[in-house]
């Protein structure tokens, strides 16, 4: 996977995850310590989370980081 593609599967699923559990950017960026603003950054696909960012949503919406 090329990381153009990842960027957009990243981005997609956290939109999914996030409003699925009725959270705003704001709210999911004060659950992790990130502005809205990084928050809608890795939902455009613009910026990707680190590892361990990743794996703290994955806790966060109880699903794994695959």
């Amino acid at each position: 996977m090329e990381l153009n593609e990842l960027k957009l599967v990243t981005a997609s699923n956290i939109i999914k995850l996030r409003t699925g559990k009725g959270m705003t950017q704001a709210e999911l960026g004060a659950r992790l310590n990130y502005s809205d603003k990084t928050i809608s950054k890795w939902e455009r696909g613009e910026a990707i989370p680190d590892a361990y960012v990743l794996t703290q949503m994955a806790a966060l919406f109880g699903v794994s980081v695959d």
